[in-house]
């Protein structure tokens, strides 16, 4: 049988907030179970109180933790040992289990509003997972010219990558009462 066509992702993993080799161990299982479908949206996180499960990645270091994350997630995925320290600092290697079905993990880059995300994300040869709350289509049609020229000088070919646009919603009995409803927490 046909493991179908429907990819299976997360977004968005805020990275920092989590052990890489953890990730990469979770989402094996679920690229098993998906017959090699997984893709992983990874964000960077931007409330602070959210860093309390690790305060070293702290903005503003969330976002250099993310690019790390994403460089050691690519190498544990191939099946590269990657070492991380131990209890009293000496250096462990881990190679994760169980091993993946697909040979590399396709990466999102989740951003928002900062071109020098969606640059990182082309220089990094990532998709871009974003949305709308904060910018306009117009503005997403700037950046998305800026992420696919990053793509181009990073020797990507820009006709492989997505940009994959969240539209969040909320169904009530009528549109105002929606609107009414999702106001606050969006």
């Amino acid at each position: 049988a046909s493991p179908g066509n429907i990819g299976v992702r997360a977004g968005s993993c805020v990275a920092p907030l989590h052990h890489p080799a953890r990730i990469a161990e979770e989402w094996a299982v679920i690229d098993n179970l998906a017959g090699g479908r997984a893709g992983l949206a990874i964000a960077s996180g931007w409330q602070p109180d959210d860093f309390v499960l690790r305060p070293e990645n702290t903005p503003p270091a969330n976002r250099q933790a993310m690019l790390d994350t994403i460089a050691t997630l690519r190498r544990l995925w191939r099946g590269e040992a990657v070492e991380f320290p131990t209890a009293d600092g000496t250096p462990f290697a881990v190679v994760t289990q169980p091993r993946p079905v697909s040979k590399e993990l396709p990466i999102w880059i989740t951003t928002a509003g900062n071109p020098e995300t969606w640059r990182e994300a082309g220089r990094l040869g990532a998709h871009v997972l974003t949305h709308l709350l904060g910018q306009s289509l117009a503005e997403v049609g700037e950046k998305v010219a800026i992420y696919r020229a990053a793509l181009a000088e990073a020797g990507h070919d820009p006709q492989v990558f997505k940009v994959t646009l969240m539209l969040h919603s909320f169904l009530a009995g009528d549109r105002e009462t929606a609107r009414e409803i999702a106001r606050e927490p969006m």
